[in-house]
């Protein structure tokens, strides 16, 4: 079974470890969902849904950010943003957190693919690095090579 996830932005990538990626972005529904609604825009109800649909797919397919309306994209990357500080805040995710998230029909245990605890650093590393991919500054990966992020040990260069 893959565990990375594709994140692609123009002609530019990266792959993100498909756990830390689902953790952030139901962080990121929250975050938008507690906006309130008269301030949240009209189309907010399909990105919260894809937002946790990639969540919950997580190596199935890849997040297309060029898919996203500019308006949407910023609305996005502010609410992923917000989800990183908020896990950086807890410090982390525990396996207990995650059981209550009514988002998931597998086990935390199975979601979290075996960990107790997500530490915040590889996600707060990941919501940076989408915000770079989306604005184009994210720096390239070596040669013939990619950047990985979320994992355990941050980010990492794949492939090669």
């Amino acid at each position: 079974m893959s565990k990375t996830v594709p994140v692609i932005s123009g002609d530019a990538m990266f792959w993100a470890y498909d756990v830390a990626l689902g953790v952030l972005f139901i962080e990121a529904a929250r975050v938008g969902a507690e906006t309130p609604a008269d301030l949240r825009p009209s189309w907010w109800p399909e990105l919260e849904q894809d937002l946790r649909t990639h969540a919950l797919v997580g190596s199935s397919f890849a997040v297309l950010l060029d898919d996203f309306s500019v308006e949407q994209r910023h609305v996005l990357l502010k609410c992923v943003v917000e989800a990183a500080h908020r896990i950086e805040a807890r410090g982390g995710v525990s396996r207990d957190e995650v059981s209550t998230w009514p988002d998931l029909e597998e086990s935390a245990t199975s979601y979290l693919r075996g960990a107790e605890h997500i530490n915040a650093a590889p996600l707060v590393e990941l919501a940076e690095a989408l915000v770079d991919l989306a604005a184009g500054t994210l720096p390239p990966a070596p040669a013939e090579r990619h950047w990985y992020y979320g994992t355990p040990k941050g980010r990492i260069v794949q492939g090669g």
